[in-house]
């Protein structure tokens, strides 16, 4: 691949110092950062989905002081290449159409790039919808699940945070609190991972977390996570148990912390738990990791808050509790080559999905 030179913006394949220095440089990013652009994710992608990192640079584009790093998850199969960019590109909305030129010009330097998928993590708002589609984007499926979520501001002093939170969450922080319950942040270690996961298998009544993967994809993500520094455990305990009661996995990375994977028995001795292990984690990261976004990962669209059909409604309700739900852009496709992605939608990916036994996608 070689450099392509765009009138607005230049993309071009990262040097091997970029690469090396590859979270610091998407954490730089516009947007603040985004966990699934960086080095972990990639990682966990090319060993579990035979995925291929590509990773690039965009120079020069409109609004943006220095580069923009990006990750591009590459999907091979013989009809040719398609790239996605897990939440990505980190762009300001304005950049788009140059971004979608310098990608248009740089694709015919990769032999058989036929599609690319985006995921830009803003607000979906007509305007977005609008721009993306004027530089020939086409809306697709929902991929990452904090595509509608949570968010909670951490800037602000403790204080005016909890403040901020509604009455009946703050009385269910207070009576757990009163009523013993202890939170712990402990190390990711191989054994605490696992109690991790036997957890996530005890939730909504016992039957475990909605389309939960097997261990060792889940050990393959927090571990890559924990050897960076990125990964964050919490158990908490209710005294009626042996060993914990719940636990959540958290992610820290550029502006935000991710309560990513969570788990807990369901015959708690303690209401309120859960509630005061994600506000002692958000304090936490305030406090100690810098980050100035809660992102509580994974709710139903906002219009389907109260839709009892939603797979995510029970955990929605949960997390509302902390705030409104923001809605996100769906990824969006760009079609550099519709025929190939005719081809590979048709008998490609049907075959695929049976040999690789993943109904839930190729990514």
């Amino acid at each position: 691949m070689r450099e392509m030179v765009d009138a607005v913006a230049t993309l071009r394949t990262a040097t091997a110092a970029e690469v090396a220095g590859w979270d610091a440089l998407v954490q730089a990013n516009p947007d603040g950062g985004q966990w699934a652009q960086g080095e972990a994710y990639a990682a966990l992608k090319q060993h579990e989905d035979a995925l291929h990192p590509v990773h690039l640079v965009l120079e020069g584009a409109p609004g943006v002081d220095g580069v923009v790093a990006m990750l591009a998850l590459e999907h091979r199969s013989i009809v040719g290449r398609q790239w996605y960019l897990p939440q990505g590109p980190s762009l300001p909305v304005e950049a788009v159409p140059a971004f979608t030129a310098a990608l248009r010009a740089f694709a015919q330097t990769v032999p058989h790039l036929y599609a690319v998928r985006i995921e830009p993590f803003v607000v979906d708002v007509p305007e977005v919808r609008s721009t993306l589609a004027d530089a020939g984007w086409v809306a697709s499926d929902r991929m990452q699940q904090n595509q509608h979520t949570v968010l909670v501001d951490l800037e602000p002093e403790t204080d005016a945070i909890f403040a901020a939170f509604s009455k009946n969450l703050r009385n269910h922080i207070r009576k757990a609190g009163r009523e013993g319950y202890r939170v712990e942040k402990v190390e990711p270690t191989d054994e605490n991972l696992e109690t991790m996961y036997r957890l996530m298998q005890t939730v909504s009544g016992g039957k475990g977390v909605a389309g939960m993967k097997p261990y060792r994809y889940y050990r393959r993500l927090w571990t890559e996570l924990r050897d960076r520094g990125q990964g964050h455990l919490w158990f908490g305990y209710d005294g009626a148990h042996e060993g914990p009661q719940a636990s959540s996995f958290m992610i820290g990375f550029g502006r935000y912390a991710l309560a990513k994977d969570g788990g807990s028995v369901p015959d708690r001795a303690i209401r309120g738990g859960a509630h005061l292990m994600r506000w002692t984690a958000m304090q936490w990261f305030k406090e100690h990791d810098g980050r100035t976004i809660y992102d509580a990962y994974a709710t139903p669209p906002s219009w389907k808050a109260d839709d009892r059909s939603e797979q995510l409604w029970g955990p929605g309700q949960f997390k509302l509790l902390f705030g409104p739900i923001t809605d996100h852009v769906p990824s969006h496709v760009l079609l550099l080559e519709p025929r190939r992605w005719q081809l590979f939608s048709r008998l490609v990916l049907p075959i695929e999905w049976r040999l690789r036994k993943r109904p839930y996608g190729i990514w």
